[in-house]
């Protein structure tokens, strides 16, 4: 007889038991549902059960906010997508969410049920995404033929087709822009290659329409890295439609026509995974959870910065940058080179590991959309 497949596990963190009964209720079906009422519950619960593929916690809680929770999860579940749901426009919340938790989705309560269940539902769809790159950089040998979902017979994915649409679409825009990146630049300085300047220096972007602010900021980072400036958002958009490869763009918030969030959201079509940092003088909240909401945001600063604090956050943007460039570049090559010459097919049929993904998202696609016509 035929197993039903798994569930993914979703963990809710909430002190109000109604709310928790009213989560359940809706999730059930779909997912493997858990409830705890305190912050300390879910880390240990965690801890004890690392497969939780999702946690969803209430922001206000009694002894620890829900913050902290998600910081504390990230540390022992860095795996697990993190959510975080509140009724309150709290700013030091989002801020926090942004430089502390690193959540996947801000949610404002009251919820409407579809949108919660679309949001839960991109959350499941890319922690499967990612656990599948993960599976794949650890195997022994690549595989570069289209993949299967193979997993998907013992998981029930319970993705919507609209979260998986959204999925296919970021993925889109990575591959374009690995195939850009692994025409123009190969070998294994590449990184350096592409995301340096003659001089050896990172290239960075830097966008503010005030001229003080960029002379500032040039003299602060020019001794490490090569900063690129622009007054304006679409000035910085016709940059990076030219070069792509900068490892980081640090921008105003507030600027004529375009805002800071505006830029980043556009920025992603041409620089995707490019790590993000807005800084202002102000606390644009509903910006803020803008950015939080479409994945576009690394860091949050406030002006008037403090310098150490700056250039180590750059540091650490620009370092993780590099490894997540290099890691992808050092697969795709690895993966060559597993094929001898009679191996290898035509170049103009050769599927990339992005084109592998994206065939694997496909297949994954079509089965949601199979199971949402049943």
């Amino acid at each position: 007889m035929n197993q039903k497949p798994a569930k993914l596990k979703v963990l809710f963190v909430d002190d109000e038991p109604m709310i928790l009964e009213g989560l359940s209720q809706l999730f059930d079906t779909l997912y493997d549902v858990h409830t705890v009422c305190c912050g300390k519950e879910a880390i240990d619960y965690v801890s004890q059960n690392p497969d939780i593929a999702i946690i969803v916690s209430d922001q206000r809680m009694p002894g620890m906010k829900g913050i902290d929770v998600l910081k504390a999860i990230k540390e022992v579940s860095p795996d697990t997508m993190r959510i975080l749901l509140t009724g309150y426009a709290d700013a030091d919340a989002i801020l926090d969410s942004v430089n502390v938790g690193e959540v996947f989705r801000y949610v404002k309560k009251p919820w409407e049920p579809e949108n919660l269940k679309n949001i839960i539902s991109l959350a499941a769809a890319t922690y499967l995404s990612r656990r599948k790159a993960k599976e794949k950089a650890a195997a022994p040998k690549p595989v570069e033929a289209p993949v299967e979902i193979k997993h998907e017979k013992s998981i029930d994915t319970s993705v919507q087709p609209s979260a998986m649409q959204e999925l296919m679409k970021q993925h889109q825009v990575e591959e374009e822009f690995f195939n850009k990146l692994s025409k123009s630049h190969k070998g294994e300085e590449a990184f350096e290659k592409a995301f340096h300047s003659s001089a050896g220096k990172p290239k960075i972007l830097v966008v503010d329409d005030e001229q003080g602010v960029l002379v500032a900021l040039g003299q602060l980072l020019a001794d490490s890295y090569e900063v690129l400036t622009c007054k304006s958002a679409d000035e910085a958009i016709e940059l990076l439609k030219k070069d792509s490869f900068v490892t980081l763009l640090l921008t105003d918030q507030r600027m004529p026509k375009k805002t800071g969030t505006d830029l980043m959201i556009e920025s992603r079509s041409y620089a995707p995974l490019v790590p993000k940092i807005l800084i202002t003088a102000y606390t644009d909240v509903e910006d803020i959870i803008r950015l939080i909401n479409e994945g576009q945001i690394f860091r949050y600063i406030q002006k008037p910065w403090n310098p150490d604090k700056l250039r180590e956050t750059i540091a650490e943007a620009v370092e993780l940058y590099r490894y997540q460039v290099t890691s992808k570049l050092g697969a795709s090559s690895a993966a060559t080179e597993h094929k001898t010459d009679e191996e290898m097919p035509s170049a103009t049929t050769a599927p990339t590991k992005q084109s592998a993904t994206l065939n694997a998202l496909a297949a994954l696609s079509q089965m949601v959309k199979q199971k949402s016509e049943a």
